[in-house]
């Protein structure tokens, strides 16, 4: 069955672009700084989010960890540096020139082709899977099977998960869609654990990316999140952000309106050739 709308339907939310590698779609990485996480070059995450990945693994010491999506393999490096063994998936890993220590498994290929096989080898192992950055296809479809995967599998009965891009549209409405309530292994989750953003310049100028989605699977509930998961003490930043850029968006499309009466103004074309001649002057 297709988790895609059908033919012809339109999707309830922004479809992503084709993921192109871009050095707009990071902070600039700090030449002087006491703090590690921001003199990085080869992380794509934002500061907070590179924080937040280390807090966690710094809290977990996986014995085994499985990352789907490496990019430049900024991410592999922290997850390699506390975990004893580290399974990376993504389709290609030729860029990736950091973490790559002799613990660390590359798997090249798509992930819903190569992760129910590697959760089934750890699981006739007996080896429980303690973390897990889902962080690949960052399609509806891609990112609701990887976190199915991982949830059906056994090796996950005790482990944290970090979901990246969850204030993206499109990798949200995947997120949304899962029934984390229904996984008895699911004993919280927070889909805006740390905050996305909205690209100010670049090539991604206007689009919102980034952000962390908290899961966490153990033994037994606790009885203030029992039986929803899902915090609920604050609101969440992601209705804020999208506003943020359908606001932006709008102001872009009302200015071009504007300059296209501009276009098509008498005025404008009855002076088109002083504008002629003042180009030929300048140049």
């Amino acid at each position: 069955m297709s988790l895609d709308p059908p033919p012809g339907a339109a999707a309830p939310y922004e479809v992503n672009a084709p993921y192109a590698l871009s050095p707009d779609n990071r902070p600039a990485a700090l030449q002087y700084s006491p703090l590690a996480l921001t003199r990085d070059t080869h992380s794509q995450m934002a500061f907070g989010e590179r924080a937040a990945l280390e807090g966690v693994l710094a809290q977990v010491r996986p014995r085994v960890a499985i990352e789907i999506g490496t990019a430049e393999g900024g991410s592999l490096a922290r997850i390699a540096a506390y975990s004893t063994e580290v399974h990376s998936i993504d389709l290609v890993h030729e860029p990736v020139t950091v973490g790559l220590d002799e613990h660390v498994h590359l798997h090249t290929g798509p992930s819903t082709e190569l992760l129910p096989p590697l959760l089934k080898q750890l699981d006739e192992r007996g080896t429980p899977v303690d973390f897990a950055l889902v962080d690949g296809d960052h399609s509806f479809a891609g990112v609701v099977n990887d976190v199915r995967l991982l949830l059906a599998s056994p090796t996950t009965a005790r482990c944290v998960m970090l979901i990246h891009d969850s204030a993206n549209a499109e990798v949200r409405a995947g997120i949304e869609s899962i029934d984390f309530d229904g996984y008895e292994k699911v004993v919280y989750h927070e889909p805006d654990f740390v905050a996305g953003y909205m690209y100010r310049a670049g090539e991604a100028r206007g689009a919102v990316w980034g952000g962390f989605c908290l899961v966490i699977c153990d033994s037994q509930r606790s009885p203030a999140y029992s039986p929803r998961t899902r915090q609920w003490r604050f609101y969440e930043p992601y209705a804020a952000i999208q506003d943020l850029g359908t606001d932006a968006r709008a102001e872009r499309e009302r200015l071009a309106q504007a300059l296209q009466v501009v276009y098509e103004s008498r005025s404008w074309r009855l002076t088109a050739p002083l504008r002629a001649a003042a180009r030929r002057i300048s140049r």
